[in-house]
């Protein structure tokens, strides 16, 4: 069984994603000495990379998994070229295991784990080697000041330039420089006394990539001596880590709340916009309207011409919509072939005589008009044929208090247009006699 070396500075540290309790167990079984953590997502696991480094990450992959491929290219990113990655699955998972290893695993298990196995896959790591530098040296940089600079990874994924703020506050507190500047692609930051003259500087790099510089100027009373070089020259590696750390989990938070097909916001990312919007909506007292359609007979030209034909239907609408509606408003993919928009009143507040749903409506004729005059390539061999939708719009304060509410009644809305003959949007509560 591999043992972490006695000299290591720290407990080697292994990261489980995904899988039930019973592979964080078995591997903390066949480590005692080592601290297993788990993660339950993909993307927990890419944000956890984000903040401490890790001996090796088994990832857990089964049939059901979906864009695979991606989530271990993101994993991969996040942990360093230096980690091994180990994918785990079930038996009837370890064809997908296998072609997933091009996108950055370095092997793979099938569950239950063998010991000895594992501990083979595991020695792709240099145990005790420090994966954050680049020399393979211990850093000189105290525990308290690692765990500072982890913490600023909330800053950047939020605000770069807090995060470069902090990070030259905190290279000025360690080396104890009248002031330091940090420069990352045309970002400029100081802290300390501004205007000496610099007396060290780092280049900041990713992937031999140079993103900026970090200097430091003269220390009262006191030289700068070589171990000080070395720990300004740990900081810059380490911005850059964090620096690329960051994009990716930028990348991946997008791609979280994004629909693959349509490039719109995906049902998840309208959740949260609109609970977002109807807490300023009643702060501010405006209203919100939320509108539920989908397309009119869509499976049947699904069937008929094939998932391009589908494909090619959910793509147009998504691009339609979101060109007649205004900017501010949210326009997702709310599922299959249902579509959402959150209209919002953002530069005014509620007022008498407030036409809020008649200027959604407005907007909504100019859509399904161009959606009927537009030629779908893949549905030429269907014969002529004009595109409909059916929809339903609820809106805050009146017709619900919630999200929730106010999507099901829009559904409700939806199923009346349904029910009156299709090619039409209802408002809740609108007479259809």
């Amino acid at each position: 069984m591999i043992q972490p070396q006695a000299h290591s500075p720290t407990r080697e540290r292994v990261l489980v994603i995904g899988g039930d309790e019973g592979l964080r167990t078995q591997t903390q079984e066949r480590y005692p000495d080592w601290e297993v953590v788990a993660a339950a997502s993909t993307l927990a696991g890419i944000s956890d990379l984000c903040r401490r480094p890790c001996r090796a990450v088994l990832a857990y992959v089964d049939s059901a998994a979906q864009r695979i491929a991606q989530q271990i290219a993101g994993v991969r990113e996040a942990a360093g070229p230096e980690t091994p990655v180990i994918l785990c699955c079930p038996m009837e998972a370890e064809p997908l295991a296998r072609r997933t290893l091009s996108s950055g695993a370095n092997d793979y298990l099938v569950c239950p784990l063998d010991g000895p196995e594992l501990d083979e896959a595991l020695a792709y790591a240099r145990v005790g080697e420090a994966p954050w530098t680049e020399s393979g040296s211990a850093p000189s940089a105290t525990m308290d000041e690692l765990a500072r600079l982890g913490e600023l990874l909330d800053d950047l994924a939020e605000d770069p330039r807090a995060f470069l703020s902090r990070l030259a506050e905190l290279i000025r507190a360690a080396l104890g420089g009248a002031d330091v500047r940090v420069v990352v692609e045309g970002t400029v930051v100081e802290a300390g006394e501004v205007g000496t003259d610099p007396v060290l500087v780092e280049p900041i790099q990713s992937d031999g990539k140079l993103l900026g510089q970090v200097s430091l100027g003269l220390r009262p009373g006191c030289p700068y001596d070589r171990a000080d070089t070395d720990k300004l020259r740990e900081y810059a590696v380490l911005a850059g880590r964090l620096l690329k750390a960051a994009g990716t989990q930028r990348r991946w938070r997008e791609l979280a709340l994004t629909d693959e097909l349509s490039t719109l916001p995906n049902r998840r990312a309208l959740m949260r916009f609109l609970a977002d919007v109807l807490v300023r909506a009643e702060g501010e007292r405006f209203c919100a309207t939320i509108l539920i359609f989908d397309i009119d007979d869509f499976k049947r030209y699904n069937d008929a011409c094939g998932h391009d034909a589908g494909d090619e239907i959910i793509r147009v609408v998504g691009r339609l919509i979101r060109q007649h509606c205004r900017e501010h408003d949210m326009v997702a993919r709310y599922g299959g072939d249902e579509f959402a928009v959150v209209f919002w009143d953002a530069e005014q507040p509620r007022v008498a005589g407030s036409k809020h749903p008649d200027d959604a409506m407005i907007l909504l004729r100019r859509f399904t008009e161009a959606l009927s005059a537009h030629k779908f390539e893949s549905l030429k061999r269907y014969g002529p044929c004009q595109l409909t939708v059916s929809g339903g719009l609820a809106t805050f304060p009146w017709d619900g208090q919630t999200a929730e509410e106010l999507i099901t009644r829009a559904d409700q809305a939806l199923l009346q247009a349904k029910r009156a003959g299709k090619n039409r949007i209802f408002r809740i509560g609108e007479d259809t006699s």
